[in-house]
């Protein structure tokens, strides 16, 4: 399982977030950015948290070498104030799930504001994934979007998989 989340987050690093604007004005620069898109595919559940908080973390982009002398890149949060204050927090949130294993239900999984279009990678970048650990009832994986309440733990250098939030003991919110 740490594999598959080792190779989603090595794409997700290699796939910026800017990558993904979708129109672009006649002078060739995007008028939306990603978060511009979210509403079209969840809405903010009662007392929930917005997928748009999570994207005003800036990547700072990490090139430095491991012990063994060999490259190393990833990205590094700068987690902005409304981000900081979420830190340690029960959040609700309502999103799509990125399995990591190949069961029905999940104990460890990625979630984001948009839906699966890949069984490889999941196209954003890391200020718009969370890996989820749920508590002792896995949630059971579903191709619409679910709700789901946790602690938020921010994660602030993550060199192997550019994790930017955990959520623990996670629960789906039915």
């Amino acid at each position: 399982m740490r594999l598959w989340l080792a190779l989603i987050a090595f794409l997700l690093l290699v796939t910026p977030a800017h990558a993904l604007s979708f129109e672009e004005s006649s002078d060739g620069h995007s008028n939306k950015t990603i978060q511009d898109y979210i509403a079209d595919f969840v809405d903010v559940p009662k007392g929930g948290t917005n997928w748009k908080v999570f994207g005003t973390t800036k990547e700072i982009p990490i090139e430095t070498k491991t012990e063994d002398g060999y490259d190393l890149v990833y990205s590094k949060p700068d987690f902005q104030p409304e981000v900081k204050a979420l830190d340690g927090k029960e959040i609700k949130i309502k999103g799509y799930m990125f399995p990591l294993d190949g069961t029905e239900d999940q104990k460890n999984f990625l979630f984001g504001p948009f839906p699966l279009s890949c069984p490889f990678q999941y196209h954003v970048g890391p200020p718009l994934v969370i890996e989820v650990h749920a508590d002792n009832n896995p949630v059971t994986f579903d191709y619409e979007p679910v709700v789901i309440t946790g602690t938020l733990e921010l994660v602030p250098d993550d060199p192997e998989y550019s994790v930017f939030y955990r959520l623990k003991d996670a629960r789906q919110v039915k």
